[in-house]
């Protein structure tokens, strides 16, 4: 049923005529990732791009091209399995049908917006909405993605919307001011559980913000919520600060009180001393991510970073990175501490990023060494 649907809106969204398509590329990441492995030293490369199709203004459609892997060195075949992890990452490797909209703009003469969507629409609390929808200079934190989390629940924003569903969004109703809701059936839940959000983001030269809360039902004995908080503030004499915090994921009752391990917590001031800056990175993991657990309780990573020249004025910059990484629920390395010098090349709006980590505790001299070369870009 998916399926079909997908295949209608996109039949929607590409009937206009191929002259009203544009095509743009949201999210492209690749992360080669260099270590040493039984005396040799390997590579292996991850990869998350998306694709969009867009059609014409009035009634707009869009259809989502994504490609998803661990690993695109490995083949790509299925082969004689059976194996559902063997076959799920030789699909991941292939361009894949990810979502499919179409909007109504205007609606009823209103200053409102419908957008019918399915599969993945899109990620609260990340930042990206201030540059999208007013243009403004770039505030995420660049604590995300492959780059830093090669391994395990790769962190962007506290919540993804993905499935099929409604949003309604306001237009003209101020300059500074964004607001959203939408409700769908949540595909993290599966068929037959459904989701809700509201967001409301405001946003001025100085001082950004964007907020949401949400619920998931029929799930535990009450429900399912969520809710976080985005605070940018410039002061304009070369201090930044930017907060994210939240809670992924609450059933009441059902989890008893709120407690620190709910909470999704990032705090980064940042410092620019002429071409120098220095940026801190506190994170805290929650225990449940994009409605799942993420067996990462009460991990903590503390990021030091020096930087000379900014990458996104700058066709070179560069730096020393010092992590601090704490998990408390793992068996062997409770406390994990390296130090990366990095270098980031600008190239027409491609970021290259080239990164060495050497793991100083604990010390291991097979596990010392691992280089990363990384490409992003927003289209």
């Amino acid at each position: 049923m998916r399926n079909t649907l997908i295949f209608l809106l996109l039949l929607t969204a590409l009937g206009i005529g191929a002259h009203a398509a544009n095509v743009t590329i949201p999210t492209f990441q690749l992360l080669t990732r260099g270590e040493l492995e039984d005396g040799l030293f390997t590579l292996q490369t991850q990869a998350d791009i998306d694709i969009q199709i867009g059609g014409g203004y009035k009634f707009g459609g869009e259809l989502g091209l994504s490609i998803d892997t661990e690993s695109l060195e490995d083949p790509s075949v299925l082969g004689a399995t059976y194996d559902q992890e063997v076959v799920s990452a030789a699909l991941r490797e292939r361009l894949a049908l990810s979502s499919a909209s179409a909007i109504v703009r205007d609606l009823f003469g209103l200053p409102l917006n419908a957008r019918y969507f399915v599969g993945q629409y899109e990620r609260l609390l990340n930042g990206d909405i201030f540059p999208e929808q007013f243009g403004s200079q770039i505030v995420a934190s660049d604590f995300r993605g492959l780059l830093y989390f090669p391994n395990g629940v790769v962190y962007d924003g506290l919540h993804a919307v993905d499935g099929t569903g409604l949003t309604l969004t306001s237009t003209g109703l101020a300059s500074w001011l964004y607001l959203e809701g939408s409700i769908y059936q949540d595909a993290y839940l599966g068929r037959g559980y459904y989701s809700t959000d509201v967001r409301a983001a405001f946003n001025t030269p100085a001082f950004k913000a964007e907020t949401f809360v949400g619920a998931s039902f029929p799930q535990a004995d009450f429900g399912l919520y969520r809710a976080g908080l985005l605070l940018y503030y410039s002061t304009g004499e070369g201090g930044e600060f930017l907060t994210q915090v939240g809670v992924p994921r609450w059933a009441p009752v059902t989890d008893g009180p709120l407690n620190i391990d709910d909470f999704y917590f990032l705090f980064e001031p940042r410092v620019h001393l002429g071409a120098i800056s220095v940026v801190l990175t506190l994170f805290w993991h929650p225990e449940y991510y994009v409605q799942a657990p993420t067996q990462e309780r009460g991990a903590t990573d503390i990021i030091v970073r020096l930087i000379a020249g900014d990458v996104q004025e700058n066709v070179i910059s560069g730096g020393l990175e010092n992590a601090i990484r704490l998990r408390p629920s793992s068996a062997e390395d409770q406390l994990l501490v390296s130090v990366a010098p990095f270098l980031s090349i600008n190239s027409s709006g491609v970021i290259w990023d080239f990164k060495a980590d050497f793991n100083l505790f604990p010390f291991e001299p097979a596990n010392l060494f691992s280089a990363y070369v990384g490409i992003r870009t927003q289209f």
